[in-house]
């Protein structure tokens, strides 16, 4: 469960850092790449659970 809530707290950071620096966003701009992070985030969750 921590590895959740850490993993999410990093990426909202990054998010807002990558905002703040006009940085474009390091996830993909196509809804295929973005359909892609979805589901290996996913896939990691349902793993960690098991």
């Amino acid at each position: 469960m921590s590895a959740l809530l850490i993993g999410s707290v990093l990426g909202l950071l990054i998010g807002a850092v990558c905002r703040a620096c006009d940085i474009p966003s390091p996830a993909p701009p196509t809804p295929i790449g973005a359909l892609l992070v979805v589901a290996m985030t996913s896939g990691y969750m349902a793993g960690a659970f098991v």
